[in-house]
């Protein structure tokens, strides 16, 4: 005897929040020196931010979790991301690539960091719920970009 499908869905939803929050632990961890290697934590960390947030609206969508729930995780995604944001933003450049590629990667951070608060407005019920799955995709497929934006910086950092 399983779990219900929809448990074994949540369950599944666990194990990648799960996954992407340690792969930004570990990216955390391991980061090459330098403004290239900063830049890669950064987007590795609102990379984990954009998928926690999408995760945390989705099971909010499909009644799995509380409004409450659904916006304390959002709440820290939007600080997670702000971090992130801040960091890529207070790095000391030296050569316009290095400026043009900060400013890249914050506005890419920045542009996660809204869809997280307009996540929050869709759980506090000041957002059509309507816009709810098309959010969701969004963060995914920001949270895929600056991923792979992390996985390059941090290939060329070595």
């Amino acid at each position: 005897m399983g779990l219900p499908r929809s448990s074994q869905r949540g369950r599944g939803r666990g194990t990648v929040a799960a996954t992407a929050f340690l792969a930004a632990v570990l990216a955390g961890c391991t980061q090459p020196p330098g403004v290239t290697g900063h830049l890669a934590g950064a987007a590795a960390e609102a990379s984990s931010a954009a998928a926690s947030a999408a995760l945390a609206l989705e099971l909010y969508l499909d009644g799995a979790s509380t409004a409450t729930v659904a916006d304390v995780t959002l709440m820290n995604m939007v600080d997670e991301a702000g971090q992130a944001g801040s960091s890529a933003s207070a790095q000391v450049v030296a050569t316009d690539s290095e400026r043009r590629l900060r400013g890249d990667v914050a506005e890419a951070v920045g542009q996660v960091t809204d869809q997280i608060v307009q996540a929050r407005s869709l759980v506090a019920g000041t957002a059509p719920r309507s816009e709810g799955e098309e959010l969701v995709a969004d963060l995914r497929r920001r949270a895929d970009e600056l991923d792979a934006t992390a996985t390059e910086l941090e290939a060329a950092a070595l």
